[in-house]
């Protein structure tokens, strides 16, 4: 009897991991994202997606993310390298700081690229509205400067 228990338990945690870990697999990863619900909400309630440009944006979204965080890595990779560089007080190695240059823009390329998407799902009212905060977004950083 004892041991029909133990089988009975095991069966039942058994059965309970794989639960947990196919629920876990089936939601999107990009549901939890607040960067992506911000960005969700300000196209539908700003910019005034309807549903099926929504659905677009949430692909273009997907892409550009994936995007993001590959460069994102090799941003933080030379943010060690830099970091060992000021440590060991080297601040004239070009090499490394074109490289972080070189992602910098890359970075930037993606962000531009992931708008203009943006731009291509949107009506002409919506790109008015879209390039209109685009130029405030620009004039406030140079402004700052």
């Amino acid at each position: 009897m004892r041991i029909k228990l133990q089988y009975i338990i095991i069966a039942i945690l058994v059965a309970t991991n794989i639960y947990f870990i196919l629920n876990g697999k089936r939601g999107s990863h990009i549901s939890d994202d607040s960067e992506y619900k911000r960005e969700m909400n300000y196209l539908e309630k700003i910019i005034k997606f309807d549903e099926d440009q929504l659905k677009l944006a949430k692909i273009e979204y997907e892409r550009y993310s994936s995007n993001k965080k590959k460069i994102e890595r090799k941003f933080r990779k030379y943010d060690l390298i830099i970091m060992d560089d000021i440590t060991n007080e080297n601040t004239s190695n070009n090499d490394n700081v074109d490289k972080y240059y070189e992602i910098a823009v890359e970075l930037n390329t993606e962000r531009m690229l992931h708008w203009r998407k943006y731009r291509e799902i949107a009506n002409d009212e919506q790109v008015k509205k879209l390039d209109s905060i685009w130029d405030s977004m620009k004039d406030r950083i140079k402004s700052s400067n």
